[in-house]
């Protein structure tokens, strides 16, 4: 797959450089000068558009996560000061007393009013103070509304919850409260009240507090944010919603509520499509946590700003690089035109033209260079007419002067008829041989034969090498008959055979043994030459194919020179996908494959020969 991608990236750039070149100098220049004036002016106005506004980004949740736990912090010197509240009646023993008396008077009841009513006024949100008894009467005061319409309801959960906390203050999370009057949310302290001496409780009182005394400390960071504050307690039920929408509502199903996690922090969040800076903080003393929602647009708004700004600077810019750059590119061309069009001139025999040099720079220097050219092409041809005459003379001449080859072949018949008339067998074998394989490779007919034909010649070749080294080498081929004919490229087996003859045996006195054979891979036909000769190490190996492969050049009389030969002539004939594949291990032998088409492709290459 990923090949495939990097395949079609590649056309793809292939053909953009093509109609780039076959543009003309004048739209090549207005591209480059557009180019060297333009990337480096967007590279420039995204980065610091970039940059400029993850730091505005960074700030922000770093200033709103610092604000949050401050905000966070007041909130919780609010509540202590309502612990403190509640504690208060602790050390005033005749509360206590008129507390666990029984006993109703009008001095335990005026006693009891003012004690509370002052506590009342400590704190301007303090909507009403309750005061119970073990003994089911309750001591109230409520500064505006009236009582609790559910007061009897919440009595009961609200002992429960004072026992839990047996003598601690216990905070319970907002509530709407309903008066006979009016509505609203609040949020309540309780702390059970207890005898000084025996620690026996005697009764709980109970604070409602307004959760303006929340509003009021949070609205002026939502005016410097322009975004909103919720406040949810340990339980995810909304305390406090900036907004007056989501009060006591469940948002444990949230998500920005889930990703809070840790004390506090920040993260981005997208709400209705708008997307929000989020930061929070949690109160180690209530256990609740306060979200502020801070808008992406509003926090960078002045980023936005710059941006504009610098794209709207880079087009002027690139306005006026694209005049300037047209200018330069018709002053630049136009010598070159002129010269284009003298060229055209030329072409058509026309060689009474002329350039008229005006600058010394590199275009005037090709108008001279032209001139110079045009007028040497006037000699030349003078010259050309007197030098067919004596180039046909020397042709001839060449000609009569070479050696028929049938001279060749008749003389090595000649030598081996005189060879067998002196009974000298192994010199006229050798002769005959001889003059097989020089025919086989001087004729230039064919440049493609059977393998039939190849493995002929092999014979041939390694008989002679047999008669020179009393029969040191084997020679074994493992070919079907059916693969006979498959056509191959003219001497691609002897010089591999060869190579193995003066390598992979030099160091051996013994006999060798080399096998051909062939398997066949989809279209492919791999003839293989395998030697039991001395083999190769890592970095021979790596050497050969480098220099097989032309990846490095080869010595004058190294190893690799017929092998790289057959290597070229194979992809020249049959195309990229075909060529030689080396193997070999010290003291193991060498293994070359030679990949030409199959037998698919018979026909074909036999049309082709």
């Amino acid at each position: 797959m990923r090949g495939s991608i990097k395949g079609a990236a590649g056309k793809i750039g292939e053909r953009l450089w093509l109609a780039f070149a076959n543009l003309n100098m004048q739209q090549k220049l207005l591209i480059v000068f557009l180019t060297l004036v333009c990337l480096p002016l967007v590279m420039i106005s995204y980065a610091s558009s970039y940059y400029y506004t993850r730091s505005i980004k960074a700030n922000t949740s770093a200033y709103g996560t610092e604000m949050t736990s401050k905000m966070l912090q007041k909130l919780d010197d609010y509540v202590t000061d309502l612990y403190n509240m509640s504690a208060m009646p602790l050390y005033n023993k005749d509360f206590l007393n008129w507390l666990a008396n029984p006993e109703t008077s009008l001095d335990k009841t005026r006693g009891m009013d003012l004690y509370i009513t002052n506590l009342n006024k400590i704190k301007p949100d303090t909507v009403s103070v309750y005061v119970f008894d073990n003994y089911g009467t309750v001591t109230l005061n409520v500064k505006t509304g009236g009582k609790r319409n559910n007061l009897d309801q919440v009595r009961t959960e609200w002992a429960k919850t004072a026992a839990e906390g047996d003598g601690k203050p216990m905070l319970v999370s907002t509530q709407e409260v309903t008066t006979g009057k009016e509505a609203y949310y609040a949020f309540s302290v309780i702390r059970e009240l207890k005898q000084t001496q025996d620690l026996s409780p005697i009764g709980f009182i109970v604070f409602d507090t307004n959760i303006t005394a929340i509003k009021r400390q949070i609205q002026d960071f939502d005016q410097v944010t322009k975004g909103k504050t919720v406040l949810v307690d340990d339980r995810d039920r909304v305390v406090f919603d900036s907004e007056g929408q989501m009060t006591t509502r469940d948002l444990s199903a949230d998500a920005s509520i889930r990703r809070a996690t840790g004390n506090e922090g920040s993260f981005p969040y997208e709400i209705d499509g708008k997307k929000y800076i989020t930061t929070y903080a949690k109160s180690s003393l209530t256990g609740w946590k306060m979200f502020v929602y801070i808008p992406m647009a509003d926090a960078t708004r002045q980023a936005t700003v710059t941006r504009n700004v610098t794209l709207l600077t880079s087009a002027g810019f690139v306005i006026l690089a694209l005049l300037i750059a047209i200018a330069i590119s018709y002053a630049l061309t136009r010598p070159l035109s002129k010269i284009k069009t003298l060229m055209q001139e030329v072409q058509t025999g026309n060689l009474d033209v002329s350039f008229n040099q005006k600058y010394r720079d590199e275009v005037g220097l090709l108008g001279r260079h032209f001139n110079i050219m045009v007028t040497r092409i006037r000699d030349l041809l003078e010259e050309v007419k007197e030098t067919q005459t004596r180039k046909k003379e020397a042709e001839y001449a060449a000609l009569q002067s070479q050696i028929n080859p049938h001279f060749i072949y008749n003389t090595l018949e000649t030598i081996r008829m005189k060879a067998e008339l002196n009974d000298d067998e192994e010199v006229a074998d050798m002769t005959f041989t001889l003059g097989k394989l020089l025919r086989y490779g001087v004729n230039h007919g064919e440049q493609r034969v059977a393998i039939a034909d190849e493995l002929e010649h092999l014979y041939n070749y390694v008989a002679l090498q047999n008669m020179r080294f009393s029969n040191k080498y084997t020679l074994i081929v493992d070919i079907p008959e059916r693969d006979f004919k498959i056509p191959s490229i003219k001497l691609m087996l002897q010089p591999v055979v060869e190579n193995a003859i003066h390598h992979a045996f030099k160091q051996r006195m013994g006999p060798g043994t080399i096998r051909i054979g062939v398997r066949h891979e989809g279209e492919q036909s791999v003839f293989t030459v395998t030697d039991d000769g001395s083999g190769m190490n890592e970095d021979q190996l790596k050497e050969i194919r480098d220099h097989v492969y032309g990846r490095r050049p080869l010595a004058v009389a190294g190893r690799g020179i017929g092998l790289r030969n057959v290597h070229e002539r194979i992809k020249m004939q049959f195309g990229e996908s075909y060529g030689l594949r080396i193997d070999s291990r010290p003291g193991e032998g060498t293994t070359v494959e030679l990949a030409i088409p199959g037998r698919q492709d018979e026909k074909e290459a036999e049309d082709r020969c």
